[in-house]
Formats: structure tokens, C-alpha cells, sequence
């Protein structure tokens, strides 16, 4: 496809997501990359040392800094007409600052993990895209992973999953838009997603992370909408919103066998589905083989 095309040539520069190498520690912040702000503290712009060579260097292993202040979570139906009822009331939240990791954790970081011995190896009976197991595609997000053995990644590398709120505002920002890079309907260029019938633009399955720019979050986030879906700490419970607190919401009280919340959408997601707009919520279980997705993924915050 065309969009495709267009990011052959980046897709061959770009390194592997996560930098993690286990027992708490990270890569931190890139010394070739900085990033422009605007009064929120939310990154305009990515500007990058070898820019002057014509390349473009995605720095997917640092994490990025969201500010503490409040932003507007849920779906607004005076502005966006697919707003479903789980993501309504549209409401007013307020977060303590946090760091969430640039892109989807990727296959390689997850293997380091299970070499450890701190998180299970992710094949999955009857499944075929499970990137862990596929030769040469460490650089694909990790999928095929419960919610359980996500956190026990997020854990092993000292961070944890992000609540549903810090996934959002990391998303969509704080000027209500409805998908990260603003209020355009998704296509390939934007997105890894399931256009016109072709499921991961046409490839059958996600991306290397970081593999769409254009489509990134106003603070500099790739692949908050398509590739994988990601796991989020809370439990699920339609009708959270109408009681949810205004300040730095985590869910409603844990129950058994909850299902956990997935947010994002997905390679097979279609523009139909509703499930690329930052405030469309998803639910899995929490821990059964049916939620090891292929379509699934996380990344973690701080």
C-alpha cells in the first residue's frame, strides 16, 4: 500500500523498543533527542542530531515526562458522535505527574524478561503471530501476554502498568481531541490498523513500534491508537465513570475474576469499530488464555 511505501525507508532505522535490561534500571532520556513544548509541557515537535543527514531517528527506548494537571477524560458526544456509554460521563480529572514509556514494549525487552525468570514465555496454543516466538521480530511490541504477565514485566523493569486515566491524557493530551494526533479519521498513514479489509495494513499483523510518526501523541507517544492494544492496571466496570474521583483515578474496587481494561485498539481494529478514538475503552480477562491476544500488548509507566 501507499502508506506502507512511505515508511519503508523508516522502518529500517528503527532501534529496539523497551532499552530495558531487567532489575529496576532504564535506558532514560535520549542525549540526541529534544523536544519543543508548549505551556502544557506537552512536546511540539521531536528534533533529532542526525536530522541533518535526512534521517529520522525514532527514540523509542526513553520515557516521556506528563505533567500533573488535569485534562478531560471520556468522550464528549457534543464532538465526537461515537461515543459509547461505558466512556460517558465526559469528566474532569486531575493527575499527579507521571513517565510512560515512548512506545510499546517490544518482543526483545520481553524475551530479556523471561530469561530472567521473572515473566512466563508468551507462546499460545493455535495462535501464529505471537511476536516472541517469531524468528527475527524482536522489534515487533510484545503480544500474546495476559494482563498478569504484562505487570510482571512492568514490575521486573521498576516501573508498572498505567492506570486508565495516565493512558489517556498521555494519549490525547489536554486540548480533547479524539485521537492522539488530533481529530482526523485513522488511516494507515496515521495507524497500524485494519484498513479497507487489510489487517496490519496489509502485513497480517503489527509493526515494528514506532513504525507510524505521524500519528503520534501530542506528547510524542507512538502508537497510542493501532499496532496493539495495551493492558492497563484497572479492573473494568461500565459504569465506572459516573463515580469515578477527580483526582488520579485507579479503577473501580478490585473484584474476582475481574476483566482489566485495554485501551488503544489494535492491527485488526477497523475505523468502524470506534476502537482508535483515545477515550474508547476495551475489556479482557484478567489472567485467561483467551486474553493473550495477538492484538494485545502494554507499555509501562513510572
Amino acid at each position: 500500500m501507499p502508506a506502507l511505501r512511505r515508511h519503508a525507508a523508516l522502518l529500517a532505522l528503527l532501534p529496539a523498543c523497551g532499552g530495558v535490561s531487567g532489575g529496576g534500571s532504564d535506558t532514560g532520556t535520549s542525549d540526541t533527542t529534544a523536544a519543543t513544548t508548549d505551556s502544557s509541557g506537552a512536546p511540539t515537535s521531536i528534533a533529532s542530531s542526525e536530522e541533518s543527514s535526512g534521517e529520522q531517528v525514532v527514540p523509542c527506548a526513553e520515557m516521556i515526562a506528563i505533567p500533573a494537571g488535569p485534562f478531560w477524560m471520556g468522550c464528549d458526544a457534543q464532538h465526537d458522535p461515537a461515543c459509547r456509554p461505558e466512556e460517558l460521563p465526559y469528566h474532569e480529572v486531575t493527575l499527579d505527574a507521571f513517565e510512560i514509556d515512548r512506545c510499546e514494549v517490544d518482543a526483545a525487552s520481553y524475551a530479556a524478561c523471561v530469561d530472567a525468570g521473572a515473566c512466563p514465555f508468551n507462546e499460545v496454543e493455535g495462535l501464529a503471530n505471537c511476536s516472541h516466538i517469531a524468528g527475527g521480530q524482536g522489534d515487533l511490541p510484545v503480544n500474546c501476554v495476559t494482563w498478569s504477565a504484562a505487570a510482571d514485566y512492568c514490575a521486573w523493569a521498576g516501573k508498572r502498568l498505567p492506570t486508565e486515566a495516565q493512558w489517556e491524557k498521555a494519549a490525547r493530551g489536554t486540548d480533547e481531541r479524539i485521537y492522539p494526533w488530533g481529530d482526523d479519521a485513522p488511516g494507515c498513514e496515521l495507524a497500524v490498523m485494519n484498513e479497507e479489509g487489510l489487517a496490519g495494513c496489509d502485513e497480517g499483523r503489527a509493526s515494528p513500534a514506532g513504525s507510524r510518526p505521524a500519528g503520534a501523541s501530542p506528547y510524542g507517544l507512538f502508537d497510542m491508537a493501532g499496532n496493539v492494544a495495551e493492558w492497563v492496571a484497572d479492573d473494568y466496570a461500565a459504569d465506572y465513570y459516573a463515580e469515578s474521583p477527580a483526582q488520579n483515578p485507579t479503577g473501580p474496587q478490585p473484584v474476582a475474576a475481574a476483566a482489566k481494561v485495554t485501551r488503544g485498539g489494535g492491527w485488526t481494529s477497523e475505523l468502524a469499530s470506534g476502537a482508535l478514538r483515545s477515550a474508547a475503552r476495551g475489556a479482557l480477562p484478567q489472567d485467561s488464555p483467551a486474553s493473550a491476544s495477538e492484538s494485545v500488548g502494554f507499555r509501562c509507566v513510572r
